[in-house]
């Protein structure tokens, strides 16, 4: 019976008289993107797993074979070995003598035995002889002047974005978990489950943890970009955008705006949840008379954002408008795909609000909000 209602209530919504079939058109518009997208990500997977393995494949050769290795090659690989060790690789000279590596110059308290160590394990180094000066105080030393940093390598599972193949390596490990916990009491098995559901959103999102909850991702957890062509001068829409007036008229859920004397703060009324006024602050980081305003939520605000309107002149007498949002919602980018879900997508209703205003310029007209 649930089935049979649930494919009758399609059928009704697809094949409706009035609005069938731009509904229909939609549906196809988006299994073609689907499809394109699975195409590309297969295609993107197909060709990480490829690159790893041939990288697996010279690796092991290099440890295999690269003992045979002349003092030329020696020394590059010396060179680049104690860059990933030593926060100014520049203050040490090396040399490599049948084998034997010799390094000389300055370094660092704490850095010293880490890249000896390093240098040891190079295939084809037989000895490291470090004549080098150990210093504790870089302001001593001129050549540690400026900024030095080590680049650490960081594993794949703990980088802010994963690769391919280790998305669809964690997204494989999150199935079999979720499986494997049924076999567990109730107790072992929810939070089993909970770390599969965890880590299945992280592989198929590719966004971190604390973007994905919220939970101290500050301004970014959501990023959303929508632009849209007008037939006006930068002018003439920079006229409207930088007094704030305008978003009052063609943002349907913005009740009131008001700018301060200075004219650097701003404070917003809108309609939020069930027709509940939500308040906040807002500051000017960054304006630029006819081309660019930034800003940023005050500090304590509910929802913390950031936001930029970009003016860039066309050809024709004609402007493109960019409006950038990044804020982080209550749950994060998870909250964000719930609210997709009930229809409140802040990207479809800013794209609504870009359109209106366009109408709103291009005709000379006060645009008609819907509620």
């Amino acid at each position: 019976m649930a089935g049979g209602a649930a494919m009758g209530a399609a059928v009704e919504y697809l094949f409706d008289p009035d609005r069938g079939r731009s509904r229909r058109a939609k549906v196809r518009d988006q299994a073609s993107h689907a499809t394109h997208e699975l195409t590309y990500g297969v295609g993107r997977l197909s060709r990480d797993l490829r690159n790893r393995s041939r990288g697996l494949a010279a690796g092991t050769r290099f440890r295999l074979t690269g003992r045979s290795a002349d003092d030329r090659i020696l020394y590059e690989r010396v060179r680049a070995q104690i860059g990933r060790y030593l926060a100014h690789p520049h203050a040490v000279e090396v040399k490599v003598e049948d084998g034997v590596a010799l390094l000389n110059g300055d370094v660092l308290t704490g850095e010293d035995r880490r890249a000896v160590r390093a240098v040891r394990r190079i295939p084809g180094i037989r000895s490291v002889e470090a004549r080098w000066h150990v210093h504790r105080d870089p302001s001593e030393v001129p050549r540690f002047q400026g900024t030095g940093r080590v680049r650490s390598p960081v594993p794949e599972l703990f980088q802010q974005h994963w690769a391919p193949s280790a998305r669809f390596l964690a997204g494989t490990g999150a199935a079999a978990l979720w499986i494997f916990a049924g076999r567990f009491p109730r107790a072992v098995a929810w939070p089993l489950r909970g770390a599969a559901i965890m880590l299945g959103a992280r592989s198929a999102t590719n966004l971190p943890l604390r973007r994905l909850t919220g939970i101290n991702a500050g301004r970014r957890a959501v990023d959303v970009t929508r632009a849209v062509t007008i037939a006006a001068p930068p002018e003439q829409i920079w006229e409207l955008l930088s007094d704030y007036s305008i978003f009052a008229r063609i943002m349907p859920d913005v009740r009131e705006v008001r700018r301060s004397v200075d004219g650097r703060r701003s404070h917003w009324e809108i309609r939020g949840p069930m027709g509940r006024p939500i308040r906040f602050d807002a500051v000017e980081t960054s304006r630029q008379e006819g081309s660019h305003i930034t800003w940023k939520s005050a500090e304590g605000q509910l929802i913390a954002h950031t936001g930029e309107v970009r003016l860039a002149p066309e050809q024709g007498g004609r402007t493109r408008l960019q409006v950038q949002l990044t804020y982080n919602p209550v749950a994060g980018a998870a909250g964000h795909a719930i609210a997709r879900l009930l229809g409140a997508d802040p990207g479809t209703r800013l794209k609504e609000d870009l359109l209106r205003l366009k109408s709103c310029i291009e005709e000379q007209k006060q645009p008609v909000m819907s509620g």
